[in-house]
């Protein structure tokens, strides 16, 4: 398997938990993308996995023309 930019466990900041969606996106960058979306079955180099890790590392303040 590849290695994916930012997909694996914790490579992506938390966030301050204010609803329970941020709890739940939290623990998906605890335990990886790559392997969050293979565990929902998708392929770890997916256009899914990749648009994942986008959005997260937006909502994690990162910059979107840096995501």
């Amino acid at each position: 398997m590849s290695r994916i930019p930012h997909g694996g466990p914790g490579e992506i900041p938390p966030v301050d938990e204010r609803v329970p969606a941020d709890a739940f996106d939290n623990a998906i960058r605890a335990f990886g993308v790559v392997a969050a979306c293979e565990w929902f079955g998708h392929d770890p180099d997916s256009q899914f996995t990749a648009d994942t890790i986008r959005e997260l590392r937006i909502r994690s303040g990162i910059p979107e023309s840096e995501a």
